[in-house]
C-alpha cells in the first residue's frame, strides 16, 4: 500500500504539470436565475464565493433551490457526517440531496483531482486537512470566499488571501492522545505525562496505529523533546515496553481497545472514544498527556463547484452556530474553544513543502522505530 506522504508527493506533481505552461481553470459559471432577482449578483463561481452584498442570503437561498444539493468531500469519520448533512437539509428544506464522500486526505486529493483533471463533475465543498486543501488551490482548483460565519473563527484558525477573503477556515478539529479500556489498566497505570507511558505496568499492553495518526504523535514528541531526545525516547518505547503496531485507524484501534485486544494507546481521538463510552456503553477513557495533538479540519470552496449557491450556504453551515453544536455533540473540539490542556497543530504556521517534510520524515522514522 502507498503511504500518505508518497501519495501526496506524486499528487503534488500531478497538479503541478498539470498547472505547468497553462492557465489555471476557468471558474464554472455560476446559476444566473437569481442573478436577476437579486438586481446584479455575480454569476460567476469565483464572483459568486466573494460576494458581500446585502441580500447574499435571499441570493443564495434563490440560487440554491433551483439546484437542490450540494456534493461534499470529508475526511470526517462517524456520526458527525450523516448528523451534518441531515440538519443542513433540515435548515433549508429545499436541498434535497447532500452527496458524501468520505476518505482519507489522500484519497480525497486523488479523487478531486482526476475528476477535474478529466472535467467531471467534482466536489463543491471540501472538509480536510490544509494540506490537502493547500494542493488544490496550487493546482487552481479552489476558490476563496466570504462568509459571516468566518468573524467569530480566530485568525490561527483560518487562512485568509491578500483580499481578506478566506481559502479555508477550521470547522473542526479532533484530540489525539491515550485512550485505555477501563478494565485492563487500572487507575493506577493510567498515565498523566507522556513520561507516564514508560511505566513497568503498562509493558505489553500498548499498541500504536501505523497510519498518519501516529505518525502524527510521533512528530509530537520530536516536538516536546526535540530531534535527538525525542528519537531515543521512541525507540525505547517501542522496545521497553513491547508496543504493537496496528495498522488500522484510530478509530479502528479503539474499537479493538473496546473489544479488550488492545489495552490502550497514545493515538486515539477523544470524539471516537467518548461517543463509543456515551453511545454504546463501551469500557474506555481518553485523557490528555500534553500536548495533544491536533487533528484539524478545514472547510474550502471549488472554483469548479456546480452547486455553488448551496456550496455557500453549507460553508456558512458547517463554520456557524449550528454545524459546530453539532461537532460539539459529536466531541469533536472547534476553533473557539477554551480547553484546559495545550494542543499542538503539526501544520500551524508552516508552508505545504514544510508539511511534506514532515510527513515524509515522521513516516520513515515511524517505520524504522515501530515495527
Amino acid at each position: 500500500m502507498v503511504g500518505r506522504t508518497g501519495v501526496l508527493m506524486a499528487i503534488a506533481l500531478t497538479v503541478a504539470t498539470a498547472c505547468g505552461g497553462a492557465a489555471a481553470p476557468s471558474a464554472a459559471p455560476a446559476a444566473s436565475a437569481s442573478a436577476a432577482a437579486s438586481g446584479g449578483a455575480p454569476t460567476t463561481v469565483a464572483g459568486l464565493a466573494a460576494y458581500q452584498g446585502a441580500d447574499r442570503q435571499q441570493v443564495l437561498e434563490a440560487g440554491a433551490k433551483k439546484e437542490g444539493k450540494v456534493v461534499w468531500y470529508t475526511s470526517l469519520a462517524g456520526a458527525a457526517i450523516d448528523r451534518l448533512a441531515a440538519a443542513f437539509k433540515k435548515k433549508y428544506p429545499f436541498i434535497s440531496a447532500v452527496d458524501i464522500y468520505r476518505g482519507t486526505e489522500s484519497q480525497i486529493i486523488t479523487k478531486a483531482t482526476q475528476e477535474l483533471q478529466a472535467g467531471q463533475p467534482s466536489f463543491d465543498v471540501i472538509e480536510s486537512q490544509i494540506s490537502a486543501i493547500q494542493l488544490l488551490f496550487q493546482g487552481g482548483y479552489m476558490t476563496p470566499f466570504y462568509s459571516p460565519s468566518t468573524k467569530a473563527i480566530p485568525a490561527d484558525f483560518k487562512t485568509v488571501d491578500k483580499s481578506g477573503l478566506v481559502e479555508s477556515a477550521t470547522d473542526r478539529f479532533s484530540l489525539i492522545s491515550f485512550g485505555y479500556n477501563t478494565n485492563l489498566i487500572p487507575a493506577s497505570a493510567v498515565p498523566k505525562t507522556i513520561d507516564d507511558l514508560m511505566n513497568p505496568a503498562l509493558k505489553g499492553k500498548l499498541a500504536v496505529t501505523g497510519t498518519n495518526t501516529g505518525q502524527r504523535w510521533l512528530g509530537s514528541i520530536l516536538h516536546v523533546k526535540g530531534e535527538q531526545a525525542g528519537t531515543q525516547w521512541l525507540k525505547d518505547f517501542a522496545s521497553k515496553q513491547q508496543v504493537q503496531v496496528q495498522q488500522v485507524s484510530g478509530k479502528a484501534l479503539l474499537d479493538l481497545i473496546a473489544k479488550g485486544e488492545v489495552a490502550g494507546s497514545p493515538t486515539i481521538f477523544k470524539d471516537h472514544t467518548e461517543l463509543a463510552a456515551a453511545e454504546q456503553h463501551a469500557p474506555v477513557k481518553w485523557v490528555p498527556l500534553q500536548p495533544v495533538v491536533g487533528n484539524t479540519g478545514q472547510a474550502a470552496m471549488s472554483l469548479k463547484a456546480t452547486h455553488p449557491y448551496a456550496a455557500l450556504l453549507f460553508i456558512d453551515f458547517l463554520l456557524g452556530k449550528d454545524g459546530q453544536q453539532i461537532y460539539h455533540e459529536n466531541k469533536y473540539a472547534t476553533a473557539a474553544d477554551k480547553l484546559d490542556f495545550s494542543v499542538w497543530v503539526p501544520e500551524s504556521g508552516k508552508t505545504r513543502d514544510q508539511i511534506d517534510k514532515d510527513a515524509k520524515d515522521w513516516s520513515s522514522l515511524f517505520k524504522s522505530i515501530f515495527r
